[in-house]
């Protein structure tokens, strides 16, 4: 599907369940991981009717009433394979992560660092993330250096708590919650990598005023559960 797009000039990249299987054959060769319900991609902003359209052509049919209330940002639609959630240029749950040019990064998912990223911005953590999470830092090497697609990278997590006290809430939140399953010391260390340097690198101004205001108000919006 992902290569159906790119040869139509389209950015699509996969996220989700099956995308962190495609970057974690251990797990996949082991068995046991929990079922794919449904297929999650992001196309780039502007793409969207084009991919709309192929999808149609591919066998898929439109959520027609959704697609039109809220096809800036997000579609649906069925088909062969199962339910296919779209989203449009931005990863948009608890917190919204701008994707654009780190779409490029990887094919056909988005960069671990980004999946990973997409599992550590969930406030109300389940089981089904916690091991998305586990299996993703398990297979993978926390790195400081730029981007990387095949590694997580620590540089760029940084930027971005640093300026955003409630991401930076969020995911030091969450990683607390993944040493509290206990899993083996290879995924221990690294969620100890991460967390201590989100919370080493220095914090913008703006960061700074909302950590004074803390959970007295809310710091992250509701999302709707629809990404596998």
């Amino acid at each position: 599907m992902v290569g159906l797009a790119s040869g139509q000039g389209i950015i699509a990249r996969l996220l989700g369940g099956a995308a962190i299987l495609f970057h974690c054959p251990d797990a996949l060769a082991a068995g046991g991981y929990r079922e794919i319900a449904d297929l999650d991609l992001v196309v780039a902003s502007g793409a969207q009717r084009r991919l709309a359209s192929m999808l149609v052509a591919a066998g898929y049919e439109p959520e027609p009433r959704f697609n039109a209330l809220h096809g800036h940002s997000r579609m649906l639609f069925y088909g062969p394979l199962s339910q296919l959630d779209i989203l449009v240029g931005d990863f948009s749950m608890c917190h919204t992560i701008k994707l654009g040019a780190r779409l490029l990064l990887d094919e056909p998912t988005l960069s671990v660092t980004d999946l990973l990223l997409t599992k550590l911005q969930i406030v109300q953590l389940n089981s089904k993330d916690a091991q998305d999470l586990a299996v993703l830092l398990r297979e993978h090497a926390v790195e400081a250096g730029p981007d990387a697609a095949d590694a997580i990278e620590l540089a760029y997590l940084g930027r971005l708590v640093a300026d955003d006290w409630g991401l930076w809430r969020t995911v030091t939140g969450t990683l607390q919650r993944l040493r509290e399953e206990d899993y083996d010391a290879p995924v221990g260390h690294k969620i100890d990598a991460i967390d201590d340097h989100i919370r080493s690198v220095p914090k913008s101004s703006r960061h700074k005023l909302r950590a004074r205001v803390g959970d007295r108000i809310p710091w992250f919006k509701e999302p709707d559960e629809v990404h596998s």
